[in-house]
């Protein structure tokens, strides 16, 4: 599935990091906590908050998201301006009519180059397909449990408490 994320990408990267611009389509691994990184992560929660609640939450109800960026091409891009794909992984929610706090956890591939893209492999017996259209080899289970759900979590039901 994707869906164009123009308008959305325009304000998010003026808000996110200076301009720059990458051609290469080499995809290197994204580290925890190292600045690129985590303007990946701020960029995509925001992409993620507000494409999902355009397709699942009713109006008014707050959307929010855990993410962990884990790859991005091109290899070298030192600022989040620079960068034409972002792999990341995502845990969306937004309370439901009896206030329990309903749960998306998808991994997500952003086009930024062109018309900016949002893709997510589809469910049922092309997901498998799409994980290894979608997503190069840099090292992380995708098909598996992630290691990091339950953070992501923690992370996602701090957020949507406003705590």
């Amino acid at each position: 599935m994707k869906r164009p994320l123009l308008f959305l990408l325009a304000a998010a990267l003026l808000a996110t990091s200076a301009a720059g611009c990458g051609d290469g389509d080499d995809a290197m691994p994204l580290r925890p906590g190292e600045t690129l990184t985590v303007d990946a992560d701020r960029l995509v929660r925001q992409l993620m908050e507000i494409d999902f609640k355009d397709r699942t939450a009713p109006d008014g109800v707050a959307v929010t998201c855990s993410v962990r960026s884990f790859g991005a091409a091109p290899e070298g891009a030192s600022n989040v301006g620079q960068l034409t794909t972002i792999w990341a992984k995502t845990v969306c929610g937004a309370p439901g009519p009896d206030g329990m706090l309903g749960m998306s956890m998808v991994p997500v591939k952003i086009t930024l180059a062109g018309q900016p893209e949002l893709f997510m492999p589809r469910d049922g017996a092309q997901y498998s397909d799409d994980l290894a259209k979608l997503f190069p080899d840099l090292g992380v289970d995708l098909a598996g449990e992630w290691p990091e759900f339950p953070a992501m979590r923690a992370e996602l039901e701090t957020r949507a408490s406003g705590r």
